[in-house]
């Protein structure tokens, strides 16, 4: 499994610090950018995205929690930096393939979300266009909830119907990933994990705790 560090559970003031702890184990960096409307919480903005570029080559989701989603919010994430644009898809299936179009043209990776309560049919008309799936395993804009059980056969099912639909989207689970689950959601097929607190309260030293977790990934994938 890959590893997507969760920045909105960053330490905003030592941020440069920490994405050097982080960026020899790290394949992807998340970035929440929620607006108020979507869900009652606001996080991070474009501009984050620009600041971390500036320290690192990994790539950066840029993670949209944001309704009525408009090309000129997508545009700026793309200026900012972003290498991977994931979108809720209950606000932009009637536009994702335009969306999407936009997106490939300046060569970065198209995804979108599904909430606990949707399931993986809901992209069947669109599912040959993204190159990410994340499946939330809590309800969206918020840390700290309890990882939803169905999330596993959910992985099951959006990895059998990527074999049925010849797509080739990764399966990202975000929310309440740790160590208590990282087998299960292995062993379930997930290709990635948004890691918040299961990564950055693992251990008081963020060094320390994103290895542990690297080793652990690594270990999984030796005895599978």
């Amino acid at each position: 499994m890959k590893i997507a560090p969760s920045l909105m559970n960053m330490g905003l003031l030592h941020v440069k610090d920490d994405i050097k702890q982080l960026d020899p184990y790290t394949d992807f960096y998340h970035v929440d950018i929620i607006d108020w409307h979507y869900v009652k919480n606001m996080c991070l903005s474009p501009q984050v995205i620009k600041e971390i570029r500036k320290v690192t080559d990994k790539p950066i989701e840029a993670h949209l929690y944001v309704d009525n989603l408009e090309e000129d919010l997508i545009d700026y994430c793309l200026q900012c930096g972003a290498d991977i644009i994931t979108m809720p898809s209950d606000i932009v299936g009637r536009s994702i393939h335009r969306f999407s179009k936009l997106i490939h043209v300046r060569k970065a990776k198209v995804g979108v979300f599904l909430n606990p309560s949707q399931p993986v049919s809901e992209i069947q008309q669109y599912s040959d266009v993204l190159d990410q799936l994340i499946l939330l395993s809590v309800d969206p804009g918020f840390t700290g909830q309890d990882f939803v059980q169905g999330t596993f056969q959910k992985i099951a099912n959006a990895k059998s119907y990527r074999e049925k639909s010849s797509s080739d989207y990764m399966i990202t689970v975000d929310g309440g990933c740790n160590q208590s689950n990282f087998k299960r959601l292995f062993d379930a097929g997930a290709d990635a994990l948004v890691l918040g607190r299961g990564l950055f309260d693992r251990n008081a030293d963020l060094g320390t705790a994103i290895s542990e977790t690297y080793k652990e990934f690594t270990r999984l994938e030796a005895a599978s």
